[in-house]
């Protein structure tokens, strides 16, 4: 029974890996007339390959895509084809595949967000030799100094407003106030008291180009008002560059706990400060600040500081393990810690999860297409959660060996000690 129960899960891992690209090789083209690469933007890479082939030109380019976040793929074909039997999603498939084996890291966690393009210029296979033909890979782009800044004013003006208009809510001095008339059917003219009170208007979220939509996510409030039995606890940050949307909600939040103080201690990460990504070491990487939970002041003081000494986002690791090791060192009654953490991103301390000795409560930012496997791993190793806008993720140290579940209508397993995506298959198979 055993040997049996082994045959049919490696032979159904194998059929699942099978399929691993049957939703890019399936998507829906966009027709356009043809593709100019000289026109991409300075956070966009070209990976060329010939005129109906897989081979992929140069190789070399895979270091460009070392550490770096995508976000979007898109795989460029003509629509003109030389033969009847020709078969354009195979091709496809074949080139995806090459490109997998190129950089494999790329498939493990598919945050991107992918796109068919068929040119349809090119009659001859002499035209469509001249064209484009291959990926184009869109990067989150990198913070610089002054997108950090901006982002850390944003979050102070945030704190700023909701503190004076707290205040004037509080205000007893009498207000302002007009007499407005309007007719009811029913009982005749009625008189309104309209009272007038001088609210502040919030500052508006910076404008960057890819971002602006993060505002709408409401990750964090959704997982904390779900979550109101969390006490005693630490909060990890990562604010790093693109954080600040759910950087912010982390303040609206706290602005809304008074003097409920569940939230004992806080720490913000950016990975490093601004050292180079080649002295980065795991556990040793620095760039986290802490605070006691004393004021709402005090904690947006903590984290603009941490925002504006860090290098930026966009590369694609961060110091999470180390952040949370830190504040458990200051803060050793915490009964747990829940970590506002970049989906997209990696762990740069991953395998040192096991040094973590308090349950993690995980919110993942940005996980509109899947759960980084990294924080499902975390969550299970420290017999934490996982928390996303629509879900709470229990007890994953229950979760078997080869056992298969869904998150928000996606697939995942189990195997070897590590979670996978349905699609990102173990690699001994």
């Amino acid at each position: 029974m055993r040997l049996l129960y082994f045959i049919l899960t490696v032979f159904f891992t194998q059929v699942l890996c099978a399929q691993n690209f049957n939703p890019l090789v399936n998507a829906t083209p966009v027709s356009i007339s043809e593709v100019d690469v000289s026109v991409l933007k300075e956070n966009q890479l070209y990976i060329s390959m010939p005129f109906a082939k897989k081979l992929v030109l140069n190789p070399e380019q895979k270091k460009q895509l070392k550490e770096r976040v995508v976000i979007k793929l898109e795989l460029v074909y003509t629509k003109y084809r030389t033969a009847e039997s020709f078969n354009q999603k195979t091709l496809n498939r074949n080139r995806i595949k090459e490109l997998n084996k190129l950089v494999p890291h790329l498939f493990e966690n598919r945050f991107w967000e992918f796109e068919l393009i068929s040119q349809t210029n090119g009659n001859s296979r002499k035209e469509c030799n001249n064209m484009f033909h291959g990926f184009i890979v869109t990067f989150r782009p990198n913070s610089s100094k002054e997108m950090l800044n901006s982002e850390a004013n944003y979050l102070s003006g945030l704190v700023t407003t909701m503190l004076k208009n707290d205040s004037i809510e509080n205000d007893t001095t009498p207000k302002n106030f007009n007499i407005k008339t309007h007719y009811d059917q029913q009982i005749g003219y009625v008189h309104d008291t309209v009272w007038y009170i001088d609210t502040i208007k919030p500052p508006s979220p910076p404008d960057f180009f890819y971002l602006q939509s993060l505002y709408k996510d409401t990750s964090v409030l959704s997982a904390f008002n779900r979550n109101k039995n969390w006490n005693n606890f630490i909060v990890a940050t990562d604010v790093t560059g693109s954080m600040s949307p759910y950087s912010a909600q982390v303040f609206v939040w706290l602005k809304k706990q008074a003097e409920n103080k569940a939230a004992k201690f806080f720490i913000f990460f950016n990975d490093g400060d601004e050292k180079p990504s080649n002295k980065k070491k795991p556990l040793e990487t620095k760039g986290v600040y802490s605070t006691k939970n004393k004021t709402l002041q005090t904690v947006i003081n903590t984290a603009t500081k941490c925002m504006r000494n860090g290098s930026g986002g966009g590369e694609g690791l961060e110091n999470d393990i180390e952040a949370i090791i830190d504040g458990i060192k200051q803060y050793p009654a915490a009964k747990e810690v829940v970590l506002v953490a970049d989906n997209m991103e990696g762990m740069r301390d991953y395998k040192y999860i096991e040094k973590v000795n308090r349950p993690v409560r995980v919110i993942v930012c940005g996980g509109k297409h899947r759960i980084n496997v990294q924080y499902l791993d975390l969550a299970r190793q420290t017999k934490g959660s996982v928390h996303t806008p629509l879900s709470d993720v229990l007890n994953l140290q229950t979760i078997k060996e080869n056992e298969h579940f869904f998150i928000d209508e996606k697939e995942y397993t189990f195997h070897k000690g590590r979670f996978h995506s349905l699609y990102s298959c173990p690699k001994d198979h």
